[in-house]
């Protein structure tokens, strides 16, 4: 069994959640859940139930709601006969609480020299799922019931954070200059000399550089047309349905928002500068203040293919027309880590459904950027990163994308689809596979040498934007048929991927291709330890090819639970399965025609430590 580093069990009786599945509501509206689904949802926020099936019907993309039932209670039991399982992690490694960086700093620079550094603390307050912005209410405005619980938890965060920086006196200096809400993470500075002394203190978790240098995650050269993109995703279904509901929010260099691809439509909304902006991002008061891309070349083109129109031509159109906030992260000199989680904060206060991490940040899993995108998905955002260029050895993968609640973007080339080389690898730390998924890269968008100028996107940079894009438009569509979870966009991700169990670090669930005719179905449930959940899907005469996958949200800090799902045909034989260990995710599949009748999607709890685990499942067979 893989653990990671400290556990929190949390425990859920079997007997109240058997009672709540005999009492779950059998019509499609959606309503809080009756048993516990892991979520912090004191705002009353809409989530999806647990134990119902929703599914509908898809031609050309175009989705037509079909039936909604719910799990059977009877299919839902304790089995502890349980199937031999091959490791496919390794122990887990104590984390170093002072990052890289911090590291070759004190072996090279002398011992009473300040440095500026973020301090993470013990995480010690649940992060709530937000509420959504309402009918009346205005994020131009920012008087909203978002506003308000972001307030409570800053109050929350202050008092806390000042008693954490009070014990450190007896460790050594460290003055305080800023904090966070969205993390348990402090701004200060510290004399080298003094930071391994404060990584003795057992509140601290991480200690690392505001400033490391790290660059934009991308690389050297090449040429392909976006529309291979789009091609390659099979998106451009999803964007002729018009889905357009914002937004999506661009951590990244700025961008050049006078290009012609952002203009006449205009599909930038707000520019900020979190470097020089103050915790807000938006103080153009400061003589810095600058949120264009004025040094990287590297947010344009992100933001061409996330958005760009088709003034250039529709072989360079983006892959969505959704409204994208640009929020600089970056100076001359690479990542401003407080600017990046202030970025992230400011990205939830607007709105922002789908967070870009356009960061290779060296940091581990237990870093202040991947606890924040870990943090930021519990209030409620789809959090999509590059896995970073330092590839091809093994665990080069980088922060936010290491992080369990953000999915990990790798590459493969535009033209061809051949894997690309530099791609960061798993496992983590805790032998997680990373990347999740993979998208294209290399291919050609906007730039920021003048406002019609185009070039080649390189590295795991030009793949994000591909699969950012894709949770957006797969979110989009969800939310017509009731789903509000952002989990439920995790699952139907790793269902687009086209690998299926055993997986690697190179591919992960591989490449990404939109499911666009044929049928879907999906949902959450709860799981237990040694527990079966047996789904029920009728197959029609002439389908083929079921594919389903899973994914469920784990924090640094918990025992690692191990799901499993297994297909089991009409005769009730097991036909295919999801069996890894170490995964968040699990996805499997049987080609070919399929048997009319009854499938049975089954998900166990193979071994469930905390005592019940939250699992988003999706299925899909071509017509």
């Amino acid at each position: 069994m893989k653990t990671n580093r400290i556990r929190y069990p949390v425990s859920l009786s079997i007997i109240v959640l058997a009672t709540s599945l005999i009492g779950c509501a059998t019509q499609p509206s959606v309503t809080v859940p009756k048993s516990d689904d892991g979520i912090y949802n004191p705002y009353g926020v809409a989530l999806d139930p647990l134990n119902q099936v929703r599914s509908a019907s898809i031609t050309d993309a175009r989705g037509q709601v079909a039936e909604t039932y719910n799990i059977p209670t009877k299919n839902i039991y304790i089995d502890k006969k349980s199937e031999k399982k091959e490791d496919d992690g390794r122990e887990s490694p104590a984390i170093s609480k002072i990052s890289p960086v911090l590291q070759e700093w004190i072996a090279k620079k002398k011992t009473d020299e300040p440095v500026d550094i973020i301090v993470t603390f013990q995480e010690d307050l649940r992060v709530p799922r937000l509420p959504e912005l309402g009918s009346g209410e205005s994020r131009e405005e920012g008087k909203t019931r978002r506003a308000d619980a972001i307030d409570t938890l800053k109050k929350a965060r202050a008092e806390s954070q000042a008693r954490s920086v009070r014990q450190l006196v007896k460790y050594g200096h460290f003055k305080q200059s800023d904090g966070f809400w969205i993390v348990n993470s402090v701004v200060g500075t510290a004399k080298i000399g003094e930071i391994q002394r404060l990584a003795e203190s057992r509140e601290i978790v991480y200690l690392q550089p505001v400033e490391g240098g790290e660059p934009p995650p991308q690389d050297a050269n090449a040429n392909n047309d976006a529309q291979d993109g789009r091609d390659r995703i099979v998106s451009d279904p999803y964007f002729n349905l018009g889905l357009t509901n914002p937004w999506i929010g661009l951590l990244d260099t700025g961008v050049r928002d006078t290009h012609n691809m952002f203009n006449s439509p205009n599909h930038i909304a707000w520019m900020r500068d979190c470097v020089n902006g103050g915790n807000n991002c938006n103080d153009s008061s400061n003589p810095n203040f600058d949120p264009t891309d004025f040094s990287w070349n590297h947010g344009t083109s992100s933001a061409g293919l996330l958005t760009g129109n088709n003034r250039l031509g529709n072989q360079y159109r983006g892959v969505t027309a959704i409204r994208t906030d640009s929020w600089q992260i970056y100076t001359a000199g690479g990542l401003n880590t407080s600017a990046a989680v202030r970025g992230i904060q400011a990205g939830i206060a607007a709105f922002d459904r789908v967070l870009v991490g356009e960061i290779q940040a060296n940091e581990s899993e237990t870093g202040t950027i991947a606890t924040a995108a870990d943090n930021a998905y519990d209030a409620g955002v789809i959090f999509v990163s590059a896995n970073g260029n330092f590839g091809p050895n093994a665990s080069t993968v980088r922060s936010p994308g290491i992080a369990h609640k953000v999915l990990g973007v790798g590459g493969f080339m535009t033209d061809g689809g051949a894997q690309y080389d530099n791609q960061g690898r798993g496992p983590a730390t805790d032998s997680r596979y990373k990347p999740d998924i993979q998208a294209p890269t290399w291919s050609e968008t906007a730039s920021n040498t003048n406002d019609t100028a185009l070039r080649v996107f390189t590295g795991t940079s030009g793949a994000t934007p591909y699969a950012a894009a894709v949770a957006m438009l797969a979110h989009n569509w969800l939310r017509q048929f009731g789903s509000f979870d952002n989990g439920q966009t995790y699952a139907f991700m790793i269902l687009y991927g086209q690998k299926e169990w055993p997986y690697d670090n190179t591919v992960g669930t591989g490449p990404l291709q939109m499911a666009t005719n044929g049928h879907a179905w999906w949902g959450k449930v709860s799981v237990g330890n040694h527990m079966n959940i047996d789904i029920p899907i009728n197959v029609g005469a002439g389908k083929r090819d079921l594919d389903v996958a899973l994914w469920w949200p784990e924090s640094a800090t918990q025992a690692h639970n191990d799901i499993d799902v297994h297909l089991i045909d009409p005769s009730g034989i097991e036909r295919a399965k999801g069996f890894s260990g170490v995964s968040v995710f699990e996805r499997t599949g049987v080609n070919g025609t399929l048997k009319t009748g009854t499938w049975v999607i089954r998900i166990r709890g193979y071994n469930v430590p905390t005592g019940s685990q939250t699992v988003y499942w999706a299925t899909h067979i071509r017509s």
